[in-house]
């Protein structure tokens, strides 16, 4: 899937919204995206001299994908491994299947 690179900063500029954008960090830390790192008011300014906030998270690996391709290669995945893909057809119940366990063949 073509890959755009777009760094990004996501500037929190009230004091409420920086808890979001610490959890925001620790996720993306546990995700192992690269390059992340909470910064201040003054280095928000250094990257983006017409910004302003309290703190932001520097993603500078991230980027933008064309989703209809990212869903389209899932789809591939999924008519490989054996499923079937139905379109064009109305839903009218929805169920949660049951997770296979451990002990299945695909583990």
């Amino acid at each position: 899937v073509p890959f755009v690179p777009f760094p990004k900063l996501i500037v929190a500029v009230q004091q409420d919204e920086i808890p979001r954008l610490k959890a925001l960090y620790e996720r993306g830390l546990q995700n192992n995206v690269p390059g992340l790192k909470l910064i201040g008011a003054k280095e928000i300014q250094e990257k983006e001299p017409f910004c302003r906030g309290l703190m932001a998270l520097d993603s500078p690996y991230t980027g933008i994908v064309d989703y209809k391709q990212v869903a389209q290669s899932y789809a591939r995945d999924f008519q490989e491994a054996g499923g079937t893909i139905l379109t064009d057809f109305e839903v009218t119940d929805m169920e949660m299947a049951k997770e296979s366990s451990a002990e299945s063949e695909d583990g």
